[in-house]
């Protein structure tokens, strides 16, 4: 589970990350064009496409028991 936990902590801060450097993006634009609206929105798609694939890894992983090792004296 914690090797999950991990998978999903490091891939919601990737996300962050393109999320941020969107926002860079826009700011350090002195005046925003078109093609910068096509730019961001194709990086949008792609956030969002890894955002629900997310979302089913995770809505997956909630409805698996939980499994324990039981140790045998």
């Amino acid at each position: 589970r914690m090797v999950e936990a991990e998978f999903v902590i490091c891939n919601l801060r990737g996300q962050v990350l393109n999320l941020q450097s969107m926002l860079n993006y826009l700011e350090s634009r002195e005046k925003v064009e078109s093609e910068d609206f096509t730019f961001l929105h194709s990086k949008l798609r792609e956030v969002v496409r890894q955002l629900k694939e997310m979302e089913r890894f995770s809505s997956q992983r909630k409805s698996l028991p939980c499994l324990r090792a039981i140790g045998l004296n």
